[in-house]
């Protein structure tokens, strides 16, 4: 099965056909910054509204209709909390970028209806601003989100890390992304002025993202401190395809439930780190660094 039809000129994510459990994301949606204030859950509204609405077919002024229990993180619960997200995706101005190196700013989600949680089969119809729908209509980059994958972290910052990644790890000999500490945060939506100090944010931020990411998503990650004298001034991220056996195992953690899973997978994250994906290019950064 293919991706998209045979067309001429350059393939774009609306040509795509995304499969009912991998959301084709437009890396519009991807690198969005002023998320700092939306949930986990939020976060990954977003990908889920996207997604069902390409699977509908985007147009400018359609309305899109989902299922409440697709954005629920358990179907027996969390009512509230889609309810908590759409308000929060409705007020949330998101700044995207745009291919000529413009940004925009627009309102995720526009007018909504939201069904009674007394409703057996309950159901939201929502609309997209038409100015993201004009963005989105020429989007180019995208990343594939295994939405398993996606449900399954506990972290919103996973879910950032893990979407940018996904997008990454598609383009080609790309094998790593080097970004300032500044940067890095934007890109997680870490709050201004939380875990300022690198040693924080990598204790309650890094080491828990990389610790799930890395136990559940098809490929692995490692972020590597960048010095400038004794400061930590960027990161360089990694990324490689895992073997079989972590495939393997990645599918079993998926598939098991959610409580006692730090316990379980506590032990990987300190084996990815040290794992040395490009061994030339990461000794000449530590050359640079004890110059």
């Amino acid at each position: 099965m293919t991706d998209a039809p045979l067309i001429s000129g350059p393939l774009r994510v609306l040509d795509l056909k995304p499969r009912r459990e991998q959301a084709v994301k437009p890396a519009e949606l991807i690198q969005i910054t002023g998320h700092q204030g939306l949930t986990l859950n939020a976060r990954r509204a977003i990908t889920i509204l996207w997604h069902n609405a390409h699977l509908q077919g985007v147009e400018e002024g359609k309305d899109y209709v989902i299922e409440i229990d697709d954005l629920k993180p358990d179907h027996h619960k969390g009512y509230e909390m889609v309810e908590e997200a759409i308000i929060a995706l409705m007020g949330t101005i998101l700044t995207v970028r745009m291919a000529d190196g413009r940004t925009r700013r627009v309102q995720f989600l526009g007018g909504n209806d939201l069904d009674d949680p007394e409703r057996p089969a309950g159901a939201l119809t929502y609309s997209f601003d038409k100015r993201l729908v004009e963005i989105l209509k020429d989007s180019s980059i995208w990343g594939k989100i295994a939405l398993p994958v996606l449900m399954a972290f506990t972290s919103k910052y996973a879910v950032s890390l893990y979407e940018n990644a996904s997008q990454w790890s598609g383009l080609g000999r790309k094998t790593f992304q080097d970004l300032s500490l500044e940067e890095f945060r934007m890109m997680l939506g870490v709050e201004e002025g939380k875990y300022a100090a690198f040693g924080a944010l990598n204790k309650h931020v890094l080491k828990p993202v990389l610790m799930e990411i890395n136990a559940l998503a098809p490929f692995n990650l490692s972020v590597l401190p960048v010095k400038e004298g004794k400061k930590v001034s960027r990161l360089r991220i990694s990324w490689w395809n895992k073997n079989r056996d972590e495939m393997d195992a990645a599918w079993r953690e998926l598939h098991q439930p959610k409580v006692g899973r730090r316990a379980r997978i506590s032990g990987q994250i300190e084996h990815v780190q040290l794992h040395d994906p490009m061994p030339s290019q990461n000794r000449l950064l530590r050359q640079q660094r004890t110059r």
